[in-house]
Formats: C-alpha cells, structure tokens, sequence
C-alpha cells in the first residue's frame, strides 16, 4: 500500500476502463488434476488461524507508511471471526478498526485509530497461479477515506530486497469513492503508478459481496471483479516500457484496513479532522459501525 494519488494514477497511458457484471456469491469450487487448490481459508473456525496468518503490529513489525492515521494492533476488537455475518458462506474475517485517541504503540507513537492486517509472510508463499478473496467493503462502500486492502508482496523483503524492488500486487484498494483499483508497484512504477485500473460498480452494489481475484502467470497479470476481466498487463509491455518485472519470485498475502493518509488524501482532499479523513467517517468508525468483511482466500495453481 504504497504513497499513490488518484488523478496521477487515472491519467497514467496503462489505465484501462473496467467491465463488471454481477456478484459471485457462490463458495470456491474444489481444485482440480490441472486447477489444484493450494491455500483456502473460509474462517469458519471460532477465530484468526494463526498456522495460516501472522497478525502484524505497528511498532514492532514495521513503522507507519502513507501517512496512514491508525496503528495495526493484535487484538479480538480488531482483527475477529463473525461466524453469523450476512452472506458470508461460513463465518467472515472482519477487521474492525476502533476510535482509540492517545493510543500509545509499541514505539512510543500515538494514534487515534487502531485497526487490523493480516499477512501469510513465511507461513504461505508462493510463485504464480490465481489468487482470489471474497470481501465486503465497510459502509456500504461509501465512507470516504477508509482504506480496505488486498494484496500481495514480493517474498524477498525478507531477504533484504526493499520496497518496491520485490514487487507489490494490488488486487483490491479501496478509498470510499465509487470504484475499487487494480495496480502493480515495481521498481521504476511505484507510487503514482501507471500500471493500474478502476472498476466502478456499474448496476452493482459497493457495499455488496464481490470477489476480487488476480491471474499469475509468467507471461503477465490479469485483474478480475466477480469474474470479468478489468485490467490485464504482460511481462512484455513491462519491459517494452524499459522496466523491470519482478514477478517471477514468491509472494506472500495480505489483508489489511487502514485509515486516512496520503492516497485517500489524494483522491478526497481532505485536511481535517485527519489527512483523507473527514467527520463523516471518524462518526462510522467511533460508532463501530465500519468492518471489512473477508468471507475466503483461496490459491490455485
């Protein structure tokens, strides 16, 4: 989730127009001889399973990025199993950031927010193939400035390579405006990056159950919304462009909500009370009444 701004990004030459159609709201299908099933997590257990996720926290795992105005902690008011949510197949992952003003991090740094994200990092890694996440945005999907995430991150940040040499994939970002992006961070592409697409939700609900899913291949990457293809990128364009692909490496998952900051700031303009931010919103989220939903993520190769 790197530093981007909304009107850098849409007026970038790779952006595409998106397709929709309707919601996937059926459950994953098993894998098959040729379509195998690697990783699938449904949440239907009492709570986080921690063989297949670590929980991170800010001032002990890494330092706040993007100018973002919470702080990640581990905690059953942030990061829960809701085993009666609506629509869920089973039970659903639900990060539920808090208003917590003066909270006080590890590192000694104080927020007003805490929140929750979560990562397979060292637990499930992986090189290629379709990765897909059935999620409900918080809100109603309307809520400017909340930050839902689900990504991937190149492996070799464990092994010294930074950000964005290892590579990020963004499968779903969301800012409370009426569309959800898209997006690959590298090393010449990051930030207000070129290599990113919208979907809009046209005849669809925001607020509603959809499945956000990338395709993973050694030839490219293609993004797709409830099954319709919204962007698709190759190797070759990449590299047409004097670039560098650094997806032929593992990656590791990521799901995370986060608050205000500099790409949400980029897209609303919002100043106060907090950077991309507004009243409107803190209201939700000291009402408890915003939570991102994850009903399963499941691989394939």
């Amino acid at each position: 989730m790197p530093v981007r701004s909304k009107t850098a990004a849409t007026a970038a030459a790779l952006t595409l127009a998106a397709l929709m159609s309707s919601s996937a709201m059926a459950a994953p299908q098993q894998g098959t001889a040729a379509d195998t099933q690697v990783f699938f997590d449904d949440f239907s257990g009492g709570s986080l399973d921690r063989s297949k996720w670590n929980v991170e926290v800010t001032g002990e795992n890494f330092g706040t990025v993007n100018n973002e105005q919470q702080a990640y902690v581990d905690s059953p008011e942030t990061i829960y199993v809701d085993q009666g949510a609506a629509g869920a197949n089973n039970g659903a992952l639900a990060l539920h950031p808090r208003y917590r003003p003066g909270y006080q991090a590890p590192d000694g740094r104080t927020y007003d927010f805490v929140s929750g994200r979560v990562n397979t990092q060292d637990k499930f890694e992986f090189t290629y193939g379709s990765y897909a996440a059935r999620v409900k945005l918080p809100s109603g999907g309307n809520a400017s400035g909340l930050w839902p995430a689900w990504w991937s991150l190149g492996a070799k940040i464990d092994e010294g390579e930074p950000w964005p040499n290892n590579g990020e994939v963004d499968v779903m970002e969301h800012v409370g405006e009426p569309w959800t992006s898209s997006a690959l961070h590298g090393p010449e592409y990051h930030g207000d990056t070129p290599v990113t697409a919208d979907q809009h939700f046209e005849g669809m609900d925001p607020g509603g159950w959809h499945v956000y899913r990338a395709d993973w291949s050694p030839d490219g990457i293609s993004f797709y919304v409830d099954d319709q293809q919204i962007y698709r990128i190759t190797k070759q364009e990449i590299q047409n462009n004097g670039w560098t692909w650094v997806y032929d490496d593992p990656q590791f998952m990521i799901l995370n909500f986060a608050l205000g900051g500099s790409y949400p700031q980029g897209v609303n303009g919002v100043t106060e009370p907090y950077p991309g931010l507004p009243q409107s919103s803190v209201d939700k989220v000291a009402a408890d009444s915003a939570r991102y939903l994850i009903d399963w993520v499941r691989v394939r190769q």
